[in-house]
């Protein structure tokens, strides 16, 4: 059969008939992806700890998959993907939500929601979609023009792993290609499905697997992975939607909630950090560690487990090897992009941003070294399985347990009210820089604690007071960014000293003009009501 393209004519590949099975099934799927290099991928399935724990013998397929949508892209825009998979001489239709993970749900495992039907051939059936609970999926002004878009072909070796006698845990492992068009993306990963059994399996395997083979955690699907052939746009940065607790969510829930929501951020943000597309990707899994070490900090008298101090600790390694590539993009989007549209630039400028591209280059391949390094993965495995394991709860102590069994809402206020305390110690902002800094620092600290804690108040007392905080953040983090690049720009060697200067002159105006707006931007913030006062 020869390759479907988005050209394709899409009269060709849809029909209207009835297919055996009219309503389709639902269900809801729970994975975990891992990329393995080519090389590595054929040992996995032979591993000795997996094949201890098989259930019966591997089975092998060859899948090849057509991926539909409109011309522009209106089901994936909503989130769902359409596929029709040709598995010998058996094709099922699959309309399947591209991630349906909740706060509830662990950082790193896919949730999706999926329906099969059987179909005659590779052409689409549409009459499954008039069905109440679908339509909204595939609108009915889209049908007619859904064409195929781009394919997988890949072979699947699949086994049944049984760790414990209560857990089930499907472990496929893909190896073949995404086309779409002359494009083309390998496919060399491991997805391991939960049918059975406790979440924490799905990490626990994941971390035995890790031992013996390098991998890295994968948060895109084949489908998102394929749309972005056929756009040829690159991974976008991806923001972190606001935490979901309520005042009767337990201490220990908003705990394992709260680091989620942190691991997930910084997995999200690996393939736009990876790909260099956008220098926001690198600064968002920084945001994502800080939050994790933060939550952590507030938690930790209560949790009392040194392995996850350990694991928690081990995070800011990492975020010291992504430091130094993340200060170099803040000093050309911060510094010399803005001044080289500016009618003062120097003449020297474009030698000044070459001399600081090239010095950027080593930290930015040391980041991405550190990312893609076993121990990044290792360590997100290894805090994800005991956080999702609960045995710092189960085996507390009982005054222990009644506290993490206690509603967040007892303690939340007294948390912010310490931190708030500690700013409230200074009556202005301090001319010195060390002084400053510390109150910058502690007014990050305060900012994701309130925004850990929002949910548990009403958005018209949260959002003026956290509006506040944020604008008077980021006066002071940009001071902080533009005085740590004035440094970094003033140590390249072989830059002309006018060139240096001039670009000095210019941070220091800009930020003379930040400063002179920190005093309003302090009253605002004493004069903004605490919400959980």
């Amino acid at each position: 059969m020869p390759p479907v393209t988005p050209d394709a004519p899409p009269t060709s590949l849809t029909s209207t008939a009835p297919s055996p099975v009219a309503k389709g099934t639902a269900v809801r799927e729970v994975e975990l992806k891992l990329h393995v290099a080519p090389a590595d991928l054929a040992r996995v399935a032979a591993l000795p700890s997996v094949l201890e724990q098989a259930e019966g013998a591997a089975t092998v397929r060859h899948l090849r998959t057509v991926y539909f949508d409109t011309p522009d892209l209106r089901l994936f825009a909503q989130g769902v993907a359409l596929r029709v998979r040709q598995d010998g001489d058996r094709f099922t239709q699959t309309l399947k939500t591209v991630n349906s993970a909740t706060s509830s749900d662990s950082a790193g495992v896919a949730v999706r929601r999926e329906w099969d039907w059987p179909v005659a051939g590779e052409a689409l059936d549409l009459s499954v979609f008039s069905a109440e609970s679908l339509a909204g999926l595939v609108p009915t002004d889209a049908r007619a023009a859904l064409a195929p878009q781009f394919v997988t072909d890949f072979r699947r070796t699949t086994l049944l792993i049984r760790p414990d006698p209560r857990t089930a845990i499907e472990l496929a492992v893909d190896e073949g290609v995404i086309e779409a068009g002359g494009r083309s993306h390998p496919i060399s990963e491991v997805e391991l499905e939960l049918k059975a059994g406790r979440v924490a399996r799905l990490f626990d395997v994941a971390l035995r697997l890790q031992n013996a083979v390098p991998m890295r955690i994968g948060t895109e699907s084949k489908a998102e992975v394929g749309l972005r052939l056929v756009t040829g746009r690159l991974p976008a940065p991806v923001d972190s939607p606001p935490l979901a607790l309520s005042p009767v969510t337990t201490v220990a829930e908003a705990y394992r909630h709260i680091l989620r929501h942190a691991l997930r951020q910084f997995l999200a943000n690996e393939a736009c950090a990876l790909a260099g597309s956008d220098v926001e990707g690198l600064h968002r899994m920084r945001v994502a560690l800080r939050r994790l070490r933060t939550a952590h900090r507030l938690f930790a008298p209560l949790v009392a487990s040194t392995q996850a101090d350990r694991l928690v600790e081990d995070s800011r390694a990492l975020a010291k090897q992504l430091g130094p590539a993340r200060g170099w993009d803040v000093a050309l989007s911060g510094v010399i992009d803005p001044l080289s549209a500016s009618p003062k630039a120097p003449e020297g400028l474009p030698a000044l941003a070459a001399a600081a591209r090239s010095a950027g280059a080593g930290p930015a391949r040391e980041a991405v070294a550190a990312i893609l390094a076993p121990r990044c993965t290792t360590n997100v495995l290894a805090l994800a399985a005991w956080l999702e394991d609960g045995l710092w709860l189960s085996n507390a102590d009982e005054a222990r347990r009644a506290a993490l069994n206690a509603p967040i809402a007892s303690v939340a206020a007294d948390w912010l009210a310490a931190r708030m305390a500690k700013i409230e110690k200074a009556p202005k902002i301090p001319d010195e820089a060390k002084a400053r800094e510390k109150l910058r620092r502690r007014l990050r600290t305060l900012r994701y604690t309130a925004e850990f804690f929002r949910g548990l108040y009403p958005e018209t007392a949260t959002l003026p007071f956290i509006g506040v905080v944020e604008a008077l953040l980021q006066a002071l983090d940009a001071d902080h960014d533009a005085a740590t690049s004035r440094k970094m720009l003033a140590a390249l060697p072989g830059v002309d000293g006018k060139t240096l200067a001039a670009t000095a002159a210019w941070i220091d105006r800009q930020a003379d003009k930040r400063r002179r707006a920190l005093p309003d931007l302090w009253k605002r913030f004493h004069d903004t009501p605490a919400f959980w006062a």
